[in-house]
């Protein structure tokens, strides 16, 4: 299976990474470290499990073709949306926290 990351995927998940290493600086460096990597390591998994099984996520149904995955917990917040362009292929569009107004941000 080919892995296609959009920019604004590749973009939005290095903005999710830094916020957890500097938002998080009041419980310390380490910390906010260590929770920026299992952020990073739980995208990792649920992308993981997207190419394995691509037919699991949400049907996502203000565009036609996506679907989209929450994140591994304890990051469930974290939407990872994606479409299958073609048998092979997986392209991950976005990642973005699930508070936001989706319908605007997913094209």
């Amino acid at each position: 299976m080919n892995l296609v990351r959009r920019e604004g995927f590749v973009t939005a998940l290095r903005k999710g990474i830094l916020w957890y290493s500097t938002a998080q600086q009041e419980h310390g460096p380490e910390a906010a470290d260590a929770l920026a990597r299992r952020f990073a390591d739980a995208v990792d998994d649920t992308i993981d499990k997207t190419l394995r099984r691509p037919g699991s996520g949400v049907v996502w149904p203000h565009r036609p073709g996506y679907r989209f995955s929450l994140v591994k917990r304890p990051f469930d917040r974290w939407l990872i949306f994606y479409r299958q362009p073609d048998l092979m292929t997986i392209e991950l569009v976005d990642i973005t926290r699930g508070e936001r107004d989706l319908p605007r941000r997913v094209k």
